[in-house]
């Protein structure tokens, strides 16, 4: 099994290539990218927001429809967030093996503060590897510099390395890698 990215028309463009390789090499899985054929609903007027469980439907239903085997990871640059929260970063769903992430707010623009295009890409790397470590059945670690770590800001996103530690690297080369479709 392997990845495959879908990047949106909305996402930052030039982004993607270093993205996903970084991704493959956090993972140690195959990874590629192309353009998104996924059309995604969801928006929240009154917040300006889209719902990220709305999104992993869509998602969902292109991959029954296509009868994809491989884990997905969309890319957008639309802010999302999941009930009951202000924002998200990502949001996947293990049972089916798909994934969304946002650059919205991983945007040093987004804060008030000068662009910065490789921290952007590092951004997006570390969100998109931890949305896919629990595609992978990954938990969240404990351990702050894990891949798996929960950021609950962009601070804890930042503060973490760009790679899993040596406990959820173990779990993963031990558990099969089992997708519902």
């Amino acid at each position: 099994m392997n990845i495959l990215i879908f990047w949106d028309r909305g996402a930052p463009a030039g982004l993607e290539i270093p993205v996903y390789r970084i991704i493959s090499q956090i993972l140690d899985i195959p990874a590629s990218v192309c353009e998104s054929p996924v059309l995604y609903n969801g928006f929240d007027r009154t917040r300006n927001q889209f719902d990220a469980s709305e999104i992993l439907t869509c998602l969902d239903i292109f991959s029954r429809r296509n009868g994809e085997k491989n884990l997905i990871l969309l890319v957008i640059g639309d802010d999302i967030y999941r009930q009951n929260t202000r924002y998200v970063f990502g949001l996947s769903r293990p049972a089916t093996g798909t994934a969304v992430i946002s650059s919205a707010r991983l945007k040093n623009e987004y804060w008030g503060l000068p662009s910065d295009e490789m921290m952007l890409v590092d951004r997006l790397s570390r969100e998109g590897a931890h949305e896919l470590g629990h595609l992978l059945h990954l938990d969240h670690c404990d351990n702050p510099s894990c891949i798996m770590a929960n950021p609950l800001t962009l601070d804890d996103l930042d503060n973490k390395k760009s790679m899993l530690c040596p406990l959820c690297l173990g779990k993963i080369q031990r558990s099969p890698i089992t997708v519902s479709i």
